[in-house]
């Protein structure tokens, strides 16, 4: 099997990983996870990254509280849209982090007054922190993957963004990118459909 093959059948087979056993981690294996994830690409190569691992139940508690109280302001201000009822189903799941053993809040330096002045809107994107700590979170996923760990990235939650941010600790100057929801799986889904490569890419 070649390289590309190898690479290709792992990536194929990492799951979104909801449903954990109790089993803990060891610190040592967040270790391992942690320092994978500094291996991705960053912007400038300044690894303005930040993971901030959850693991006592009051601290998951605490931001399961956060994220609900948050949503259910969102659903109160829109309760007489006509999706209502099915934008309510969805947001239940957003505090599903809570049933992982750990959560890591995956956060990025926010941009400076100097970029939001020079760039606007554009800031973010130009800036590129919030991208290179998307890429660690993978990173990070894949190299739960490969301990035989099973992973979650979540962002429905992010609604509450700030408020999460002040939980951490972060301050005003991080944002968080998502959070992983981390731990030993119960099951092994099946894989999802994925749209064939006439659908996403285009040539010009």
């Amino acid at each position: 099997m070649s390289d590309f093959d190898l690479l290709l059948s792992y990536l194929c087979g990492r799951r979104s990983i909801r449903e954990f056993s109790d089993q803990q981690l060891s610190r040592g294996c967040l270790q391992q996870l942690i320092e994978a994830a500094t291996w991705a690409p960053s912007a400038g190569n300044r690894q303005d990254w930040m993971f901030s691992v959850v693991e006592s139940s009051d601290a998951k508690q605490a931001l399961v509280a956060t994220v609900r109280g948050k949503w259910e302001g969102i659903l109160a201000a829109n309760q007489d849209l006509g999706f209502a009822q099915e934008l309510a189903e969805y947001a239940s799941t957003f505090a599903d982090f809570a049933r992982a053993p750990v959560v890591i809040a995956v956060s990025a330096a926010a941009p400076n007054a100097m970029h939001r002045h020079l760039l606007g809107e554009a800031a973010r994107a130009t800036v590129g922190s919030f991208a290179s700590a998307a890429m660690a979170a993978q990173n990070l996923m894949l190299a739960a993957h490969a301990l035989g760990l099973g992973a979650c990235c979540m962002t429905g939650a992010l609604a509450a963004a700030a408020e999460l941010s002040q939980l951490l600790g972060l301050g005003r100057r991080r944002e968080v990118v998502c959070l992983i929801a981390l731990g030993h799986p119960v099951s092994q889904p099946a894989a999802p459909q994925r749209k064939p490569y006439h659908e996403v890419v285009r040539y010009h």
